[in-house]
C-alpha cells in the first residue's frame, strides 16, 4: 500500500514538475552545460526529434524533389501497463500526441514518464474520469526503439537523396 502511494506521489510530482525539468534542460544547454549526462535526457530529446517524421500530414516543401522522411504513425512504439493492470499499445501517433499536446517528464530516478495520451486516442482520453495516470517507459528498451526509428529516418533520407542524385546525373549527361 505504501509503495503504491509513494509511486502515485512520485507520478504526481513528476507531472507537476515537468515544466521545471524541461526548462532546466534548456537552460543548461543554452548556458553551455551538458544535461545529456543525466539519465533519461538523451531519450527525452530523441523523442522530440522524431516529431517531424511521425505525423500523418507533412509540411509543404518547395517541390516534389524535397523530401521529409515519414515513419508509419500506426506502428507500435511499445506496450504499456494501464492503471487497471491491462495493456495498451503506444503507437507512434499516440506518442506524438503526448509529446506535442501534453508532456513527457523525467522522474527523480531518470525514468521517462508520459501522459496517458501516449497510450490512448483522444476520444478515449476525453472519456476517462481519471486522467492522472502516466505511462512509465523502461529506459533501455526505449533507447533501443528510438535508435531503430532514427536509423530508419536516416535510411529513408539517404536512399531518397541517392536516387535524386542519380536522376540529376541522368539529366546532366
Amino acid at each position: 500500500m505504501t509503495e503504491t502511494i509513494n509511486e502515485e506521489l512520485e507520478n504526481i510530482l513528476s507531472f507537476n514538475n515537468h515544466a521545471v525539468t524541461m526548462s532546466r534542460i534548456a537552460v543548461s544547454l543554452l548556458s553551455g552545460g551538458n544535461p545529456l549526462v543525466f539519465r533519461g535526457v538523451r531519450e527525452l530529446l530523441a523523442m522530440y526529434l522524431l516529431i517531424p517524421y511521425i505525423t500523418n500530414k507533412h509540411m509543404d516543401t518547395p517541390n516534389d524533389k524535397y523530401k521529409i522522411p515519414k515513419l508509419d504513425i500506426n506502428s507500435l512504439f511499445t506496450k504499456v501497463i494501464n492503471k487497471d493492470g491491462s495493456y495498451s499499445e503506444m503507437t507512434l501517433e499516440h506518442l506524438r500526441n503526448a509529446i506535442c499536446h501534453s508532456f513527457m517528464a523525467l522522474t527523480d530516478k531518470g525514468d521517462l514518464l508520459l501522459d496517458d495520451r501516449a497510450s490512448c486516442d483522444r476520444k478515449t482520453h476525453d472519456a476517462m474520469t481519471d486522467k492522472g495516470f502516466c505511462n512509465r517507459l523502461e529506459l533501455e528498451k526505449t533507447r533501443k526503439k528510438l535508435l531503430s526509428l532514427h536509423e530508419e529516418v536516416i535510411r529513408q533520407q539517404i536512399s531518397y537523396n541517392n536516387n535524386l542524385m542519380k536522376d540529376f546525373e541522368v539529366v546532366n549527361d
